[in-house]
């Protein structure tokens, strides 16, 4: 069930690309796992705490710091470009 979700062909935010990629992991309103990246960009819902954080984890190489478990709810919205 997990599934990383990216709008397929979208453009890189240029300021996002200068900086690292930071998540934060937690619940959902119905207790799903979820994974967001702090620009909005990128993340994914997941079916356990732990694959939400091998997701994570992977995505910025194990860094330490650029990944955060919160109590708080999490909600995944992804956040869509409009066309220019």
């Amino acid at each position: 069930m997990a599934q990383a979700l990216r709008e397929a062909g979208q453009a890189e935010d240029p300021d996002a690309s200068e900086d690292p990629l930071h998540f934060v992991v937690g619940q959902d309103r119905w207790g799903h796992w979820v994974v967001t990246e702090t620009h909005g960009l990128y993340g994914g819902i997941f079916c356990s705490r732990d694959a939400a954080l091998r997701f994570a984890k992977f995505e910025t190489a194990d860094r330490p710091g650029d990944c955060a478990v919160t109590a708080e709810r999490v909600e995944f919205a992804a956040r869509r470009r409009s066309r220019r």
